[in-house]
Formats: structure tokens, C-alpha cells, sequence
């Protein structure tokens, strides 16, 4: 039978203190903690126990033959410890006549080797994990601590090869103790708490080796006087300080920022592994409720070993837990929430079914858990409800997923309310809880298409084998799918109650494989009318999408991916999805076409996507689906990808499945190509380029261009609408990408791939009867224009001149060249460009007509000057246009009606349409001089 031992009482500042009884005390501890150490012995297995026994002996020592040795210079040494018989024979299985000499001059790099956790608790699994503190002097240089760092990653490598998941925690005690950011559990996000894991550590924890912590000495009574009284034993000489103690810190100034902080990171925690967080989220809640003046679990773990009794009651680190939330729940008269607690407590003690242990563990955990229903009056049938509950199907963890749900959102609301009591505003508006509270929100709001991820999914280990998705009619308005556990049609649907209802057939597909139901040996039954679906087309989709998810996705994603702003990282694209598709078909004969496009097939421009269905997961842990339809919608989904998506874009980004008959290929190629395209030209921002994109989709025309750092797409009806938009002006250089087929017997996406900015590129094409010109100006702007009749080099040399005259007034920005080219087509309707040098000046003689004028608040008066002539809208009005051709066509011989070509404009920013000088390019002179020559040659 256990010990009692006589209860100790150490005297405050100015009492009695025996040296006798502060070194009873310390043994106390260490004596609790060999408990503790030896419960971990007696779960793991035989060739896992090795790895305890050698913990200390390694980080002491730099020996070759041992685990995690790096070299000899790694910082070795632990303050006041010499090995064990049982270290000293572990260490001969590796180095054979192994002999340990003590070495007095070895420098003590570590202070201490504790574990912390659930390690020591009577929860411990085999997939629990063990967190070690390896406390280390402070003052170590950057280049030590990563040699120590190391090898600590080396024996974590190590304990991995025995089947232990082991992480390493490198803490200076002096930093932490001053309050520096140091990660010190694999349960904490290292940034969000402090104190509430120091109380975790104190309650928790197992000394290996090393200095003891100086808390075991500070009296229950004086915990809120925790420096001062340290300080007195230091000052009086009661303890050798430096020598044998090492100070994390006490609890006597806890923030109450810490509460809140901690709450969020357990409803986070929660958010994947509930039950095992759930506890620890109610323990957060009790103390809050306590605040200022909390009683700490460790205080109980410090007063049991002060009053000689810890060796007689239950110290377990989670029956503690359980105890305090159940005080509390009863005293709140929250009769629901105690019985979700103790079934975390059940379910993190029992383990789930998916958890197997061993007969003789499982039945000393059974009788432990009979005794705990017994000394706290649990209900009779309690425990027997919960055994069964261990064997969990998808409508037991959608049940419990709501209930769950309700407690987050209800300790969310309270730990809120707290801040609201307690914290300044400045601590609730810490980068931490930003993050949390980003992460919450993404896991916990509802919006059409996304897929909401049950916290329970784990929890799942009775396996489905037959499923029915089922379309139905909601209401009058509203269709959709639903989702049952058994063999059911559209006929009998309503006899039988649905485990999951979405408005579109890929949201139920990925709900039921995100959440745990799809299976290889799953029988799924498929009831429709819209679709045309075969089964074998239903479970490839299947495949497909669970394929997809398995390899992309991660809910358990760090906090870290909350710093910066959600994007889409992956996407899968269901093409035509149940549909037949559109077929070109002459008595079931598909019809063949030169014009082979899949957005815009044969002489009907046909376009054969009709349907698209979206899956994407974002970088917050999200899942969401979309469904576009037609050309347009296909866009729209390729927009919202180029927009939403990570940077940089890759095509890898992009899955894209079609099960259409005989067209799936062509489609999958030709969307393909237009995404790998649409990366291409808009995945990076360009500052001094805006391209523009232009590709035909069914009968129309659609152009991409960037605004203001967004992507977006227009749709052109008409060939006329299309060379109008490119006529357009631009805010900055704006190449063009033509795709096939668009304008394909027309010079102009030839010439666009000599575009270049700054450069105003004249192309002509003459013809039997007229010759074609195109102008790309500055910006990328095209003029084109037929003339009629005309002389070649006379023509070139009013372009010239009307183009040299707007350069040399040096309106624009910077200095620009002028190129000339020819435009010539081969037999088989090959473009091609051969650079024409204009000479000058021109020895031709020609009509000097320049238009300007000044604005007014009645529009603008013009003044035109035909060579030494002058004609003004204050002499003439609006009929000074007309007056200038009568003027000049007196010079005309025989009167003759020929073109005539203005050679200068110098007008006001209002006469084009503009409002500053930046606006301004080539396009605006060049449409103006048109429309002018167009009146007078009218």
C-alpha cells in the first residue's frame, strides 16, 4: 500500500525554513516523477524502452557509437548527473564494454532534460507524442545552439526508427523566464502562450536529468509571492542556487491575455482533434471564470507533494483536468457540456475504436474509468453508452460534429466576453490572435459550395459499404442532391431520412470523400434525371476526385498560412459533367471541319463546353466548389483562377477531366491551352505592358485584359466590334496575343507580333484598287484604313508628314521612332513584313492643312490654315470646314473630287475625349484626323 508521508511546511520570508525540508521536498518531486517515468516504461515496448534509458547519457556525452552524436564539439554535459546501471548496460548494446568515467573539468552545457505532456498521463498511446524541454545554458553562441539543434533532430530521426514520435524543445530557462518567445510544446503555437503552458509544464512534466526546477520549492502559500521568495532562498543561502536549481518562472503574474489566447488556440486545436482538445478548452474556461484569482491544477500537484500525499491520491495530469471541468460544469448546472466532457475524458483514456491497445492495458483502463463513475456518481449506464459510442458511424460523427460546433461557438463567445472584461484593446489586436481568429472564421462560416468539414471525421470506423446520391426537388424553385446510407431511388426518397443535402452533384461527391465515406469497396447508386451519368462515368469521377483531394489537400495547415491573404492553390475541373454534349452530327456521323476549335466549332462556330464543375482548395484549408456554364461561364472560371490563385501561376494548378464522347480530348486540350496562355501573359504584373488577349468563343469574340491588377474578360459580338476595341486607347503599352483562327485572313495578328512600345508602326498592303493601312501606335493602339485609288508614295508621305508633325511638338511623354513595312502575302496566305526607309524631306509638292483650335466654354473654335490661308470659326462658324474645302478644291485641275489629307492637328485635351496630357496617344490624332478628312472629303 502507498505511502503518506508527514506533511511539510516551509516558513514564509522571515520564518523558519529547513535546508532538511527543502531538499525533502525536491526528492518528493523527483520521486512523483520516477512514478510517472515508470508508467511510460511499463506502456512502451521491450525495444522502445531504450530510448529513456539513454536520453540523458546522450546529450551528457559526445560518443560516436551513440545515437545523434554530430561531432565531438556539440555542447555536451548535464549539471549534476552521473548515469544509472540501467543507462550504462542500454549504452553497451551500441558500444560494446561501454565504461562511464566521470570527467570534472566537462563543461555543463545542459541544465536539464524534462518531458512534458500527456507522456507521464494515464492517457499515453502509441500515437501520443513526447515533448522534451532540453534546457540549455544561456549565452551559448548561434553556431552551438545549431550544433545542439542537430542533434536533437537526429535522436528525434532515431526515435523515430522505434515507432516514437519525439520533439525537441531547445529553451536558455533565462530567456523564457524573462518572457521571450520560445516554442516549448508541440501543443502550442510557440507565440499564443506562456504562463498556461509553464502551469501545463509544472503539472505535467517528468525530470530526466539536469538541475531540478526551484518552483518545487516554493510553498503552496507563497505561489503569488513566487520571485521574492525565490529571491529570499537565493540571498539567505537556503539552496545552492546556481549549482543544483533552475528557474522557469512562477505563476503569480499571469496576464489575462494569456486566456484568451489560450482559448483560441484549444478551439483551433479543436477544430481537428476535438476530444483531445475539448478538456483542455474547458480547462481554459474554468480558469478564466476564476480570474484574478485562479487556482492552478499544478497547485494541487505542488500542495499533494508539500502535504507528504502524493503517493496516495490519483496525480495523474488528466484525471486533474477532468476533475476541475467537472466541478465546474456542475456547479454551472451545464448537464450537456459534462456529458461531452466526459466522454472526451472517456474517449482520450479509452482510446477510439481506430486505437487498438493491448488485453492487459485496456482492462487495468477499464477498471480505472469504473472507479472514476463510481467516485464521481456517473449514471449507471454511462460507461456502457460510451463503449458503444467508441465505435463510431458517420451519422454518430455528424451528431456529435454539431454538438461540438455549439460548445466552440459557445467558449469562443465567452472568451470573448472576457476580453471584453479584462484585456485592452491593444492585446486583442495581437498578430496571434489575428491568425487564430482567421482560422476560425475560415473553419466555421457557411457559404454555398463549400464543403463543410466535419471535426468528428477521425472519429469514424464504421465503414459505409453502400451509398445512394439521389437528385431532388427541394421546393417549387430549388433542385439538388442528396446523400443516404443505403439503396435508395427517386421513388422512395422521401421514406428515408438524408445524411447530407447540397445544391450541386460535385459539392455531395466531395463531402462524402472529404469527410471519410468514399471507399474502393463502397457501393454508390445513382438516381437522376438531369444527368446523363453512367455508373462506370460516376465512380471514375469518384476516383478522380479523391485522387485529387488526397494528394493536395491538408486541413491541419499551420497558422502561419493565416499571414497572408486566402488564395487558391489547387483546382480540379469537371468539364460537361453528366452531359452528352453537343455533337455536329449528319445521321449519327460526327461532321468534320477545317475549323477544329472546341470553343468554336465548324461554320455554326458550335461550342462544345457546356458545363463546368469547380473544385478548389485554398491556402486557409478550404474547399469549395463552382458551377459555370457555357463559354462564358468557362471564362469566367479561368478568370477567377488567374485572380484567386497562389503566385506564381503554373499549369500544374489545373486539373481538368471530360468524359464527353469522342470530344473529351480536343476539350481538355483547347481549355488547356487557353489557361496555359492566360499564365503566360497575366500570372505576373507588368507595370509597363497590359496585354491583351483575344480568342474566339462560339460566334463571338472575347478579349482579356488586366485592369487595375484584375483580370477580366469582354465579349465582342461582331468582327466590326472587335477592331473597334483594338482601335481603343490604352493606359499604358498594350500588346496583343491573337489565338488561332481569330481574324485569320486578315494581316492584323500578324503585325501585332512585331508590336513594340514606344514605336508608332506603319504597315500598308497594296491592292489591284486600294491600298490598306494599319497603324499600331505608342501603346498598341491599331488605326486601319482603306484608300481607294491612291498613289502609293504620295500616300506614305502624308502619313509621314501628319505623323512627324504630332512627334516633333514632343507631347508625350518620351521620345518615339516611326517604322515603315510592307505587307506582302505568299500563295499560300502567308503574311510576311519587309521594312520600307521613307526619304526626307519630300521633294513632292503637297497641301499644307493644319487644324487647331482653343477651347471655349461653347466647344471649341477651330482655326484651320490651308498653306498661307486662314480660316476661323470666328469668321465662318460651323461652316468652317466647308469653307476650307471650297478654298481648296479651287486649285484642283478640272475641280476633281480626290481625297484630301490633313497634314497637322494642334487641339485641346477636350477635343479627343481626355482630360490630362498622360492620356494622350498617337490613336487619338490619327482618329481625329479621320473623322475630320471624312467631313471635308463628304
Amino acid at each position: 500500500m502507498a505511502k503518506q508521508y508527514p506533511p511539510i511546511h516551509l516558513g514564509s520570508p522571515g520564518e523558519d525554513i529547513g535546508i532538511q525540508d527543502l531538499q525533502t521536498v525536491r526528492q518528493r518531486f523527483k520521486r512523483l516523477h520516477q512514478i510517472r517515468a515508470q508508467r511510460i516504461q511499463d506502456f512502451l515496448q521491450p525495444r522502445q524502452r531504450i530510448f529513456l534509458e539513454l536520453l540523458a547519457l546522450i546529450f551528457d556525452r559526445n560518443l560516436p557509437l551513440l545515437p545523434g552524436f554530430i561531432s565531438s564539439g556539440t555542447p555536451a554535459g548535464i549539471a549534476n548527473y552521473s548515469p544509472g546501471s540501467q543507462a550504462i548496460k542500454a549504452a553497451g548494446q551500441f558500444a560494446k564494454n561501454f565504461s562511464y568515467t566521470p570527467n570534472p573539468l566537462q563543461n555543463s552545457a545542459i541544465e536539464g532534460v524534462f518531458l512534458m505532456g500527456s507522456v507521464g498521463s494515464i492517457a499515453f498511446s502509441k500515437s501520443s507524442d513526447m515533448d522534451i524541454w532540453l534546457c540549455h545554458q544561456s549565452g551559448l553562441m548561434p553556431s552551438e545552439i545549431d550544433e545542439l539543434q542537430k542533434k536533437a533532430t537526429a535522436i528525434e530521426s532515431w526515435a523515430a526508427s522505434l515507432t516514437l514520435e519525439v520533439h525537441f524543445f531547445l529553451m536558455d530557462s533565462e530567456q523564457f523566464r524573462l518572457g521571450h518567445n520560445t516554442p516549448i510544446s508541440s501543443e502550442s503555437s510557440g507565440q499564443t502562450q506562456h504562463y498556461l503552458l509553464l502551469e501545463e509544464f509544472y503539472r505535467t512534466s517528468i525530470y530526466i536529468a539536469g538541475k531540478s526546477p526551484v518552483w518545487w520549492l516554493v510553498p503552496p502559500h507563497q505561489e503569488n509571492n513566487y520571485t521574492s521568495y525565490v529571491n529570499h532562498l537565493k540571498e539567505n543561502r537556503f539552496i545552492f542556487y546556481d549549482q543544483e536549481f533552475i528557474d522557469f518562472g512562477g505563476l503569480d503574474a499571469v496576464p489575462s491575455e494569456e486566456f484568451i489566447s489560450a482559448t483560441l488556440w484549444h478551439i483551433y486545436k479543436s477544430l481537428h482533434s476535438p476530444h483531445k482538445s475539448l478538456l483542455k478548452l474547458l480547462l481554459m474556461e474554468c480558469y478564466a471564470s476564476e480570474y484574478p484569482h485562479t487556482a492552478w491544477l499544478c497547485q494541487e500537484v505542488k500542495q499533494a507533494v508539500h502535504h507528504g500525499n502524493y503517493a496516495v491520491i490519483d496525480l495523474d495530469p488528466y484525471l486533474l483536468i477532468y476533475q476541475k471541468v467537472e466541478a465546474y460544469l456542475q456547479k454551472t448546472n451545464s448537464f450537456e457540456r459534462l456529458a461531452l466532457a466526459r466522454q472526451s475524458f472517456y474517449l482520450k483514456i479509452m482510446g477510439s475504436s481506430g486505437n487498438p491497445m493491448n488485453a492487459q492495458t485496456r482492462e487495468s483502463r477499464q477498471e480505472y474509468m469504473a472507479n472514476i463513475a463510481k467516485n464521481w456518481n456517473w449514471p449507471a449506464s454511462t460507461l456502457a453508452d460510451l463503449n458503444r459510442q467508441r465505435y463510431w458511424d458517420i451519422k454518430k460523427a455528424t451528431r456529435e460534429h454539431a454538438i461540438i460546433l455549439q460548445q466552440l461557438i459557445h467558449c469562443y463567445r465567452m472568451i470573448m466576453g472576457f476580453a471584453g472584461s479584462h484585456v485592452n484593446q491593444n492585446s486583442q489586436d495581437s498578430n496571434d490572435l489575428k491568425l487564430i481568429g482567421r482560422k476560425l472564421y475560415s473553419f466555421l462560416e457557411k457559404k454555398p459550395g463549400k464543403i463543410e468539414i466535419l471535426t468528428t471525421r477521425s472519429a469514424i470506423h464504421c465503414r459505409e459499404t453502400e451509398l445512394s446520391i439521389v437528385e431532388s426537388r427541394f421546393n417549387e424553385r430549388t433542385s439538388g442532391w442528396v446523400l443516404f446510407l443505403k439503396h435508395v431511388q427517386m421513388a422512395n426518397a422521401s421514406d428515408f431520412e438524408p445524411i447530407q443535402k447540397c445544391q450541386t452533384l460535385i459539392e455531395i461527391l466531395c463531402w462524402l470523400i472529404i469527410n471519410g465515406l468514399y471507399h474502393k469497396q463502397v457501393q454508390v447508386h445513382f438516381s437522376t434525371i438531369s444527368l446523363k451519368t453512367t455508373k462506370e462515368e460516376l465512380h471514375s469521377m469518384l476516383s478522380c476526385l479523391n485522387q485529387f483531394l488526397t494528394a493536395n489537400f491538408d486541413c491541419k495547415n499551420s497558422l502561419e498560412a493565416y499571414q497572408t491573404a486566402k488564395t487558391m492553390t489547387k483546382s480540379l475541373v469537371f468539364i460537361n459533367l453528366g452531359i452528352a454534349g453537343p455533337e455536329a452530327c449528319e445521321n449519327s456521323l460526327c461532321v468534320m471541319s477545317e475549323r477544329s476549335d472546341a470553343l468554336s466549332y465548324g461554320m455554326d462556330r458550335q461550342c462544345f463546353v457546356q458545363t463546368m464543375d469547380k473544385i478548389s482548395l485554398s491556402s486557409w484549408s478550404e474547399v469549395t466548389t463552382g458551377q459555370y456554364e457555357n463559354i462564358d461561364g468557362l471564362f469566367n472560371c479561368l478568370t477567377e483562377l488567374v485572380n484567386n490563385n497562389k503566385k506564381p501561376l503554373s499549369s500544374n494548378d489545373l486539373t481538368i477531366v471530360c468524359y464527353t464522347p469522342v470530344r473529351a480530348k480536343s476539350i481538355i486540350l483547347r481549355v488547356e491551352a487557353v489557361f496555359n496562355t492566360l499564365i503566360k501573359l497575366f500570372s505576373k504584373q507588368q507595370r509597363s505592358r497590359s496585354w491583351r488577349y483575344i480568342l474566339a468563343g462560339g460566334s463571338s469574340f472575347y478579349i482579356f485584359q488586366t485592369v487595375n491588377k484584375i483580370l477580366s474578360f469582354r465579349k465582342l459580338a461582331t468582327k466590326d466590334l472587335l477592331l473597334k476595341e483594338l482601335a481603343s486607347h490604352q493606359a499604358h503599352f498594350s500588346p496583343v496575343h491573337f489565338d488561332q483562327a481569330v481574324l485569320d485572313n486578315s494581316p492584323i495578328p500578324f503585325i501585332y507580333t512585331l508590336n513594340k512600345p514606344q514605336i508608332i508602326q506603319v504597315f500598308y498592303c497594296q491592292g489591284k484598287t486600294h491600298i490598306s493601312i494599319y497603324i499600331i501606335d505608342e501603346k498598341g493602339a491599331l488605326y486601319t484604313q482603306q484608300h481607294q485609288n491612291s498613289d502609293l508614295n504620295q500616300l506614305l508621305n502624308q502619313y509621314s508628314a501628319f505623323l512627324e508633325a504630332i512627334l516633333n511638338r514632343n507631347l508625350f511623354e518620351s521620345i518615339m521612332n516611326l517604322e515603315y513595312y510592307e505587307i506582302r502575302k505568299n500563295p499560300a496566305g502567308v503574311f510576311s513584313c519587309k521594312p520600307v526607309f521613307l526619304k526626307t524631306p519630300f521633294t513632292i509638292k503637297q497641301l499644307n492643312l493644319r487644324i487647331s483650335g482653343i477651347a471655349s466654354p461653347h466647344g471649341i473654335n477651330y482655326t484651320i490654315y490651308c498653306n498661307d490661308q486662314e480660316f476661323s470659326s470666328l469668321d465662318h462658324g460651323k461652316q468652317v470646314f466647308y469653307a476650307t474645302y471650297q478654298y481648296i478644291i479651287q486649285f484642283r485641275q478640272s475641280k476633281l473630287d480626290y481625297p484630301i489629307h490633313i497634314t497637322d492637328v494642334d487641339l485641346p485635351l477636350s477635343a479627343f475625349g481626355i482630360d490630362t496630357p498622360d492620356q494622350l496617344q498617337t490613336i487619338h490624332y490619327l482618329n481625329y484626323k479621320q473623322k475630320i478628312e471624312a467631313k471635308l472629303n463628304s
